[in-house]
Protein backbone atom coordinates (compact mmCIF):
# COMPACT_ATOMS: atom_id res chain seq x y z
CA UNK A 1 0.00 0.00 0.00
CA UNK A 2 1.11 3.54 -0.62
CA UNK A 3 2.56 5.95 1.90
CA UNK A 4 -0.22 8.42 1.05
CA UNK A 5 -2.84 5.89 2.10
CA UNK A 6 -1.21 5.38 5.49
CA UNK A 7 -0.77 9.13 6.00
CA UNK A 8 -4.48 9.71 5.28
CA UNK A 9 -5.43 6.86 7.62
CA UNK A 10 -3.16 8.23 10.35
CA UNK A 11 -4.67 11.73 9.99
CA UNK A 12 -8.21 10.36 10.09
CA UNK A 13 -7.54 8.30 13.23
CA UNK A 14 -5.85 11.29 14.85
CA UNK A 15 -8.83 13.52 14.01
CA UNK A 16 -11.28 11.00 15.49
CA UNK A 17 -9.25 10.68 18.69
CA UNK A 18 -9.02 14.48 18.96
CA UNK A 19 -12.79 14.92 18.60
CA UNK A 20 -13.43 12.19 21.17
CA UNK A 21 -11.07 13.80 23.66
CA UNK A 22 -12.46 17.31 23.22
CA UNK A 23 -16.18 16.55 23.32
CA UNK A 24 -17.03 13.47 25.34
CA UNK A 25 -17.94 14.22 28.95
CA UNK A 26 -16.04 11.41 30.65
CA UNK A 27 -13.06 11.06 28.32
CA UNK A 28 -10.72 11.90 31.16
CA UNK A 29 -11.00 11.71 34.91
CA UNK A 30 -11.27 14.79 37.07
CA UNK A 31 -9.49 14.90 40.37
CA UNK A 32 -11.16 16.53 43.38
CA UNK A 33 -9.45 19.91 42.85
CA UNK A 34 -10.44 20.04 39.16
CA UNK A 35 -14.02 19.12 40.04
CA UNK A 36 -14.21 21.76 42.78
CA UNK A 37 -12.79 24.38 40.41
CA UNK A 38 -15.34 23.44 37.77
CA UNK A 39 -18.28 23.67 40.20
CA UNK A 40 -17.03 27.01 41.53
CA UNK A 41 -16.75 28.37 37.99
CA UNK A 42 -20.26 27.08 37.16
CA UNK A 43 -21.70 28.74 40.29
CA UNK A 44 -20.02 32.06 39.49
CA UNK A 45 -21.21 31.82 35.90
CA UNK A 46 -24.80 31.13 37.01
CA UNK A 47 -24.71 34.02 39.49
CA UNK A 48 -23.73 36.47 36.72
CA UNK A 49 -26.29 35.23 34.19
CA UNK A 50 -28.86 37.93 34.93
CA UNK A 51 -26.39 40.70 34.22
CA UNK A 52 -25.51 39.27 30.75
CA UNK A 53 -21.82 39.69 31.40
CA UNK A 54 -21.00 38.22 27.98
CA UNK A 55 -19.35 35.19 29.55
CA UNK A 56 -19.98 31.62 28.45
CA UNK A 57 -22.33 29.57 30.64
CA UNK A 58 -24.36 26.39 30.26
CA UNK A 59 -27.01 26.81 27.57
CA UNK A 60 -25.03 29.30 25.49
CA UNK A 61 -24.30 28.75 21.82
CA UNK A 62 -20.60 29.38 21.28
CA UNK A 63 -18.64 29.87 18.07
CA UNK A 64 -14.92 29.12 18.26
CA UNK A 65 -12.07 29.12 15.76
CA UNK A 66 -9.83 26.05 15.79
CA UNK A 67 -6.40 27.53 15.08
CA UNK A 68 -4.68 24.27 14.04
CA UNK A 69 -7.48 23.02 11.79
CA UNK A 70 -8.34 26.53 10.58
CA UNK A 71 -12.08 25.95 10.94
CA UNK A 72 -14.98 27.61 12.70
CA UNK A 73 -17.00 25.40 15.05
CA UNK A 74 -20.35 26.22 16.64
CA UNK A 75 -21.24 24.40 19.87
CA UNK A 76 -23.87 24.55 22.59
CA UNK A 77 -22.57 24.06 26.13
CA UNK A 78 -24.89 21.70 28.02
CA UNK A 79 -25.11 19.68 31.18
CA UNK A 80 -23.76 16.12 30.79
CA UNK A 81 -27.24 14.58 30.47
CA UNK A 82 -28.01 16.61 27.32
CA UNK A 83 -24.60 16.15 25.69
CA UNK A 84 -24.68 15.05 22.04
CA UNK A 85 -21.33 15.88 20.39
CA UNK A 86 -22.46 14.70 16.96
CA UNK A 87 -25.11 17.44 16.98
CA UNK A 88 -22.83 20.09 18.52
CA UNK A 89 -24.04 19.82 22.14
CA UNK A 90 -21.01 19.39 24.40
CA UNK A 91 -20.93 18.70 28.11
CA UNK A 92 -19.61 21.25 30.57
CA UNK A 93 -17.53 18.33 31.96
CA UNK A 94 -15.77 17.64 28.65
CA UNK A 95 -12.22 19.00 28.33
CA UNK A 96 -13.31 21.71 25.87
CA UNK A 97 -16.53 22.44 27.79
CA UNK A 98 -14.64 22.97 31.06
CA UNK A 99 -12.33 25.45 29.38
CA UNK A 100 -15.20 27.39 27.75
CA UNK A 101 -17.05 28.22 30.98
CA UNK A 102 -16.59 31.84 31.98
CA UNK A 103 -14.75 32.82 28.80
CA UNK A 104 -15.51 35.89 26.66
CA UNK A 105 -15.27 36.61 22.92
CA UNK A 106 -11.60 37.01 22.00
CA UNK A 107 -10.33 34.65 24.72
CA UNK A 108 -7.89 31.96 23.66
CA UNK A 109 -8.17 28.42 25.03
CA UNK A 110 -5.20 26.05 25.08
CA UNK A 111 -5.91 22.36 25.64
CA UNK A 112 -3.27 19.66 25.70
CA UNK A 113 -4.30 16.66 23.60
CA UNK A 114 -2.00 13.65 23.40
CA UNK A 115 0.98 15.80 24.32
CA UNK A 116 0.20 18.52 21.75
CA UNK A 117 -1.54 21.83 22.28
CA UNK A 118 -4.89 22.54 20.63
CA UNK A 119 -5.72 26.23 20.42
CA UNK A 120 -9.20 27.73 20.11
CA UNK A 121 -10.30 31.38 20.00
CA UNK A 122 -13.81 32.30 21.19
CA UNK A 123 -15.48 34.28 18.41
CA UNK A 124 -19.10 34.72 19.50
CA UNK A 125 -21.53 33.87 22.30
CA UNK A 126 -25.29 33.63 21.75
CA UNK A 127 -27.64 33.52 24.73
Amino acid sequence: MSTQYFNRLKKRLSDCARQHYLHLPWSMNLNAVELLTLFTTLEQSAAGMGAHTRRIAIGHKVTVFDVQEKEIITLVLTNPRDSNPEKGFISCFSPLGRQLIGRRPGDVIDIKIFGRMAIFRVIRIEY
